[in-house]
């Protein structure tokens, strides 16, 4: 076996073609030709000194050789990665230059407060805030296009082993309904008369299953309408202009409940909670400016807990 010909962008070519399932599929995913991932894995085969893959009508089958060698190639370039958000790191170490993730909620409540905070004790630095979901915002932390990401993590998104996450605050949901909404006039608001009306949801939350689950639990059917959108501001529109009925965080809409835009229904058994972190990478030293700001945004926190 002769390993000094097994290079990174050769691990690259075979995790394609086993996640691709054949050769032509693999070249267009990484755009590149087929004959250069051809010859990519030839050259594995001989340095290994056993065939990879069977190839046949189904595509690409891989042998017990490439199964083991894409175990090890998955982690040598997960490596490989984590080297360069490393150094990508070390190169802003003594710039204050700050790059933030953030959820939607959190982007809405605690953050400018500790953005206020934080530039007001150090002045000098600059801050840029990506706001999205959880898993492709903690993929830009892990890639080092991100100092620290602050989310809940939506259901199903998995924590990477090389992420440190603390906990920073409990984010709760509310469900809310315009300032002129009918509901508002009863004294008590019931399952069943919640089904008079449209619903907007927030979309990848897990919501309209728990919409779904209580509705079940009362033996009552699903909401006839229900819109899906992460968008704040069009919930707000529809709140005002329609007798919509939202399920969100909290978070999203305080300053709108502070004001009285927009009023909070009693829970009835909708009400989720879910705890929100900061993540930071585990063996990469933050950056001052990072380390900074995660001290003001813990103590931030506190008020919202």
């Amino acid at each position: 076996m002769d390993f000094m010909r097994i290079d990174p962008a050769k691990l690259r070519h075979l995790v394609a073609v086993v996640d691709a399932g054949s050769f032509a599929k693999a070249a267009q995913t990484i755009s590149i030709s087929q004959p250069a991932i051809s010859k990519s894995i030839k050259a594995l085969e001989d340095a290994v000194g056993n065939r990879l893959f069977e190839r046949g009508r189904a595509g690409a089958r891989p042998t017990p050789h490439c199964e083991l060698l894409v175990a090890h190639a998955r982690a040598i370039l997960a490596e490989y990665g984590l080297a360069a958000a490393e150094l990508h790191a070390l190169s802003k170490a003594d710039t204050q230059q700050l790059a933030i993730g953030a959820s939607l909620s959190l982007a809405q409540s605690v953050l400018p407060r500790a953005i206020s905070r934080f530039r007001q004790r150090w002045p000098e630095a600059t801050v840029s805030v990506d706001v999205g979901f959880s898993a492709p915002l903690l993929d830009g932390l892990l890639a080092g296009d991100l100092d620290l990401v602050l989310s809940a993590p939506e259901d199903g998104v998995k924590i990477d082993d090389r992420l440190q996450q603390t906990f920073l605050l409990e984010e709760r949901d509310a469900l809310v309904v315009g300032a002129a909404h009918p509901l508002l006039r009863h004294d008590s608001v019931t399952i069943a008369q919640l089904l008079e009306y449209p619903w907007i949801v927030p979309r990848r939350s897990g919501r309209l299953d728990r919409i779904h689950a209580v509705f079940a639990a009362h033996r009552l059917p699903p909401p006839a309408y229900v819109l899906r959108s992460e968008s704040a501001d069009l919930a707000r529109g529809l709140l005002q202009e329609e007798p919509f009925i939202c399920l969100m965080g909290e978070g999203v809409l305080r300053a709108d409940l502070a004001s009285g835009t927009v009023a909070a229904l009693p829970a009835l058994g909708f009400e989720q909670r879910r705890a929100a972190f900061l993540f930071m990478r585990r063996s990469t030293r933050p950056l001052t400016a990072a380390r900074n700001l995660a001290a003001v945004l813990h103590d931030v926190a506190k008020a919202f807990n």
